[in-house]
């Protein structure tokens, strides 16, 4: 009982993590490759916003393009659908109606942080018979995943040494990242005495320290959503915001998807208003 063992045991049975579940070959970010193979002609890439204005005739973004020795530039167009997480969005210069602006510093952002670890054989299964799955801990770690493809291959193989939210976030967020990799080599090797004795290499991730998010993903309480949702992803004026922030499957691809799809059919109805 004080190993929690029945609350992870209904794990798999929440409303986010139901039992059948696709991955992606080769990743999750092969999602968003694949709308980046249908649209890479409309993308460009390295550009930093710095502000977003709007009247009643349009919307000019002003940004700093990186990948061309820091050129200030802008970008105009009738409308404007901006997925900047609001951790972002909150410091730059937007021009919203006040009850927006509201909305957007009203949102905190959850500290994450992830591991992917590399190791000489996948030990797991053939010492300890792991085929895929997660261990659960209560030390900072939180949890060790193990790869469900490639199962019986032999040769190297990663796995998910580490992905932790709250407190823990914050610990290993200030760390090196040399200092993370220890740490969770220290943990992991309290489930598997192999862990050091396999290890290859290894990096992880703190998502409050990425300058482009500044955190993992929006963290709304009751109150708030009561208080600023409506006005979040209600057209304002030519602009409207699209992600994750502005659904109620916060934190995954799917709420953003979701959100998306609202953005642009709240957009094209004011769109055909206005025509």
């Amino acid at each position: 009982m004080q190993s929690s063992l029945w609350n992870w045991m209904a794990f798999h049975e929440r409303l986010d993590m139901q039992t059948t579940m696709f991955q992606p070959v080769g990743g999750m970010d092969q999602i968003g490759k694949g709308f980046t193979r249908q649209v890479k002609d409309l993308i460009t890439l390295n550009c930093k916003v710095s502000s977003i204005h709007q009247d009643d005739h349009g919307v000019t973004v002003t940004y700093t393009d990186t990948a061309h020795g820091n050129a200030v530039r802008q970008a105009q167009a009738d409308y404007c659908v901006c997925t900047i997480p609001l951790s972002v969005l909150s410091q730059l210069d937007v021009q919203v109606t006040d009850s927006m602006k509201a909305a957007i510093a009203a949102v905190p952002y959850a500290s994450s942080v992830k591991m992917g670890m590399e190791f000489k054989r996948r030990f797991w299964e053939e010492d300890d018979q792991i085929y895929g799955g997660i261990s659960f801990t209560d030390q900072q770690i939180s949890q060790i995943s193990y790869p469900s493809h490639g199962i019986f291959s032999k040769g190297p193989a990663v796995l998910l040494g580490g992905y932790m939210f709250g407190p823990a976030a914050y610990d290993f967020a200030g760390m090196t990242p040399d200092q993370r990799i220890q740490r969770a080599l220290d943990q992991g090797t309290a489930i598997h005495p192999q862990y050091r004795k396999e290890f290859s290499n290894g990096i992880s991730m703190a998502w409050s320290r990425v300058p482009w998010t500044l955190g993992c993903c929006s963290m709304w309480t009751e109150e708030a959503r009561k208080t600023h949702y409506k006005t979040l992803c209600a057209v304002d004026n030519r602009l409207v915001l699209a992600g994750e922030h502005a659904s109620y499957v916060g934190c995954w691809q799917e709420g953003a998807i979701l959100s998306a799809l609202d953005a642009v059919t709240r957009l094209h109805k004011r769109a055909l208003g206005a025509a």
